[in-house]
């Protein structure tokens, strides 16, 4: 009996667990996060050098560690479930899970360590505390979800996209910048427009590519999946709104001043 046969008159047909195009499109989009985060802070890094500034605090060399970790280990699961090696995908889930839990406290103690190392300085910026805490919210959101939907693989695998894809948005926004150039920050401003353009150009339309991928191959999003990419999104457009808030800079300055001692 075939789908169709088994599927009531005007029913949708069952999302299809599997599509020719799942083979390329999951372990491109793995790519692509990598190019991201190697162009972004690679980029980043070269011009500090060039300046003589490549200078951080151990903290940030920890976090750049443990993210290279999840990335790896995100990459192999991509791999692993492209073999069919499942017993193995799993295994290494619940080290991915430890990851993702360290990653969800060090995130923020790395961005708070940071501001208060650059409090006083042309650097210091407390309100752009809003990107690296809307991320990791976002990030720890998702990877619950994923959690929560393990026995799913269809959730559960874009779930787990998408929330690797939310907390690359750091690489993304560098990468963005660095291809238009400071000279696109003083062209834009600083609205709400100028800043989703020079912030999140890459990384929005890279979470919507998730849903967009199912209604063209399935024709159709599953619900937890369009959920999810709201949530996504939603974080990231919180954080520019945050961060032009006259308010939550103030707060923002008074917490940082209070981490540094001043």
């Amino acid at each position: 009996m075939t789908i169709q046969a088994a599927t009531p008159r005007g029913a949708p047909a069952p999302f299809a667990p599997r599509h020719a195009g799942d083979a390329w499109f999951f372990p491109a989009m793995t790519g692509f996060v990598w190019l991201g985060v190697i162009a972004g802070f690679g980029g980043e890094m070269l011009r500090l050098s060039q300046q003589g500034q490549l200078s951080y605090p151990l903290i940030v060399h920890v976090h750049a560690a443990v993210f290279t970790g999840w990335l790896v280990l995100f990459t192999l699961q991509v791999a692993l479930v492209r073999r069919r090696e499942v017993a193995l995908h799993r295994r290494l889930g619940l080290w991915a899970m430890g990851v993702a839990a360290v990653m969800a406290v060090l995130g923020p103690a790395t961005a708070f360590s940071m501001q208060a190392h650059n409090f006083g300085t042309p650097k210091s910026d407390p309100a752009f505390l809003a990107v690296p805490m809307s991320d990791i919210l976002s990030f720890a959101g998702l990877i619950f979800a994923g959690y929560r939907f393990r026995r799913d693989a269809v959730a559960h695998k874009r779930l787990m996209l998408l929330a690797t894809l939310a907390v690359a948005d750091a690489g993304f926004g560098r990468w963005t910048l660095l291809i238009a150039g400071p000279e696109a920050l003083q062209t834009l401003g600083s609205s709400f427009v100028g800043s989703l353009i020079i912030g999140n150009s890459i990384s929005i339309p890279a979470l919507l590519l998730v849903p967009i991928y199912d209604l063209v191959t399935r024709g159709r999003v599953r619900p937890v999946v369009a959920i999810a990419t709201a949530w996504a999104v939603g974080w990231q457009l919180l954080a520019i709104a945050l961060y032009l808030q006259p308010g939550w800079g103030a707060v923002t300055k008074g917490f940082v001043a209070w981490l540094a001692g001043r």
